[in-house]
């Protein structure tokens, strides 16, 4: 992603749009509002990262769309030559996603172009209805761009063929990769038009020959002439033109179709077109509130409080796949994509779909967590047998991504289980799901070291040790696993698990609480880390120890331990200087620079609000939070991200699931006058 000359990328991804149920549960599209600084004065927002039939899989990096004006001789491209540009969704809880994009051409002339997205509920589709508004009359062409290239993540080569076909009147641009494919069409409603004025198909980064890309073709060389070209196979892109003349106001639909062949791809693009774009929004807005309808709605009376919590939910249902995993996020940070499920994430998804009354979500969540489990003899590169646990993180379709062990996603399964049968009080619950729940327990039971959890990497995915919130969510787990035991009468199951999760609590402190370290007294990252890190991670405070009281309900919040670590997370070393927002743990350069920045993580704040709510530190911490605090955190669209600068704007990584689950969480947990979901206690 491009850099602006502070070597800031743009915020990723600030709203994303699918369908609650039906075929279009198989497509999720990002759309991305670049900031209005840098060196490229990138002031537009458009489509960027598109994916179906597994959330994980890309389909097309970039939707572009491209005016060119005869009279002046200029091609003006959304992201690139956008003067200003908002994003904003239809309602809470609908999220369809409006565009506006404004441009200014050399002879004064302006323009408006605004488009609003959805997802097709019964084909697998996206629908885009484009409406572009000139000040004066020229002659001019619209074109549509798109950087193809489908992309699952298990090769880097995202190499497609695509061809351009004619069928049913429609002019199609057919893109195909390992028996996943996409079609695009456009329609003018006005005049019934469905073919292209000029087609090209190009090679991404050729300059020039036969070959050249259609961005080369249509955007840099700006001449209103596009040379066909129908097919070819590589990474490719595509454009096509809509030729308006002098029309000052037009309105056209552009419908990409996915499919498991081209018959299907082109069949679900048709579709859409044919049903029209009102109809489609009717159906799209109809099974949205009829999903947010099922539940009780916001628990709070705030009008800003209600509009969070519900896009919140809104945006958990969006990224979760149909098979019941969701992804961490539709973004890409730094070299990596956040389109896996992190079984941790989803265990804290499943805690807040509960709290909101949306079980059906949580018990396919639950059912993925079951599946994805390593029930054979498995040994990862450390040497350890990884029966009962799971990977790292996972594809949607359950295959392993990265294979380190993290004690929360073992232990956080356990509790994630034994929060389902609680809510939901279905003994078929408990019964469905215990053999996955006593494999994890076993792993467990069987990782003590001396009197503690064995060594395990932090939550942060950087350091190897004795973690203060893994070693917490390992105590959730067995104490979780006592309490399902107890029910179907393995008493002596449940006695052994209890009794270990009380050791390892008792020397808790021990092993995680450090006097005289960074910050003073508190909780660290983690005892004996390796590797070596700066701040040490046996000396910094860390975010993540306040999970060790909610939800893993391992510390008292009140403890001392608690209470000197939540004190120093008002350092300025820790938290954003102007925003009351705590970050990871001091010196953290998991940021756009690789180095260490001023700013927060909201999640990481949510958990120490949490504590110093329940431990009388600051009784107002929740409510400020979910009614004020959070305001300044929010993207154009109003999702939550990951990561905040001082100032509390969002700096990176828009609608990070896990700040969306911890935002419903926090507005239960007030509404209830309690922390929702503490894991069982001694």
């Amino acid at each position: 992603m491009q850099e602006d000359s502070a070597g800031r990328r743009p915020s990723d991804k600030d709203a994303i749009v699918s369908a609650p149920l039906g075929d279009g549960m198989e497509v999720l599209a990002t759309v991305n509002q670049y900031p209005g600084t840098g060196h490229r004065d990138w002031n537009g927002a458009l489509v960027e990262d598109t994916s179906a039939f597994r959330l994980d899989v890309e389909q097309f990096y970039d939707m572009h769309t491209l005016l060119w004006d005869a009279n002046v001789g200029q091609t003006l491209d959304v992201r690139n030559d956008a003067v200003a540009s908002a994003v904003s969704y239809e309602s809470p809880r609908v999220p369809e996603v409006h565009v506006r994009n404004q441009f200014e051409f050399d002879d004064g002339a302006a323009a408006t172009l605004d488009q609003d997205i959805l997802v097709a509920v019964d084909s697998a589709s996206l629908f885009v209805r484009n409406r572009a508004r000139f000040s004066t009359p020229s002659t001019r062409t619209l074109y549509t761009l798109f950087g193809l290239g489908i992309h699952d993540g298990t090769s880097a080569d995202d190499v497609d063929e695509a061809f351009v076909v004619h069928d049913h009147g429609y002019d199609f641009v057919v893109a195909h990769d390992s028996g996943r494919y996409l079609a695009v069409a456009q329609r003018r409603p006005s005049t019934g038009q469905t073919t292209f004025d000029g087609c090209r198909i190009g090679r991404q980064g050729v300059t020039s020959g036969p070959d050249r890309s259609a961005w080369r073709d249509i955007y840099e060389e700006n001449d209103g002439l596009v040379d066909d070209n129908h097919h070819l196979d590589g990474k490719v892109d595509a454009g096509f033109g809509l030729f308006v003349d002098d029309v000052t106001d037009v309105t056209w639909w552009t419908a990409v179709g996915f499919g498991e062949s081209e018959l299907e791809a082109r069949e679900n693009a048709l579709t859409t077109l044919w049903s029209g774009y009102r109809a489609e929004r009717s159906t799209f807005a109809a099974v949205w509130e009829s999903w947010h309808g099922n539940r009780d709605g916001c628990p709070v009376e705030d009008a800003f409080a209600a509009e969070t919590y519900e896009l919140s939910l809104t945006a958990m249902k969006c990224a979760q796949d149909r098979r019941g995993g969701i992804i961490a996020g539709a973004f890409k940070p730094k070299e990596f994509a956040y389109r896996f499920v992190w079984p941790r994430d989803l265990v804290i998804c499943i805690q807040a779909l509960l709290a909101a009354g949306a079980t059906t979500e949580a018990l396919e969540a639950l059912d993925w967590l079951s599946h994805a489990q390593i029930t054979n003899d498995v040994t990862d590169a450390r040497g350890i047998d990884r029966r009962g646990t799971w990977w790292q993180n996972y594809y949607a379709d359950q295959t392993p991504h990265w294979r380190a062990l993290q004690l929360d996603q073992v232990g956080g399964p356990i509790y994630a289980h034994w929060l389902c049968w609680r809510a939901t009080g279905d003994d078929s619950v408990l019964a469905a799901y215990y053999d996955t729940s006593r494999r994890a327990a076993d792993f467990l039971l069987g990782w003590d070291d001396g009197g503690f959890p064995g060594k395990h990497q932090d939550p942060w995915e950087e350091i190897w040790g004795y973690t203060t919130e893994g070693s917490a969510a390992a105590i959730a787990g067995l104490r979780s696993m006592a309490a399902l035991a107890d029910s179907v009468g393995e008493d002596d199951y449940a006695a052994e698990c209890r009794e270990t999760a009380a050791m390892w609590a008792e020397r808790f402190d021990d092993h995680c609480f450090k006097r005289g370290a960074l910050l003073g007294d508190h909780y660290v990252t983690a005892d004996d880390p390796e590797p070596r890190d700066d701040p040490p991670a046996d000396r910094r405070p860390d975010a993540a120890a306040f999970m060790a009281y909610w939800p893993w309900n391992a510390v008292p919040a009140d403890s001392e331990a608690m209470q000197s670590t939540v004190a120093c997370a008002d350092d300025p070393a820790w938290r954003a200087d102007r925003d009351p927002c705590v970050g990871r743990y001091p010196g953290d350069d998991y940021t756009p620079t690789n180095t260490a920045e001023d700013g927060g993580w909201p999640l990481c704040e949510a958990y120490a609000d949490v504590v110093r709510w329940r431990s009388g530190v600051d009784e107002d911490a929740v409510a400020d939070h979910v009614f004020e605090h959070s305001r300044a955190w929010r993207t154009a669209a109003g999702l939550l991200p990951e990561r905040v600068d001082g100032g509390g704007q969002v700096r990176w990584n828009a609608n990070l699931q896990w700040s969306q689950a911890t935002y419903v969480l926090l507005v239960e947990s007030l509404a209830r006058g309690e922390p929702y979901g503490l894991a069982p206690g001694e």
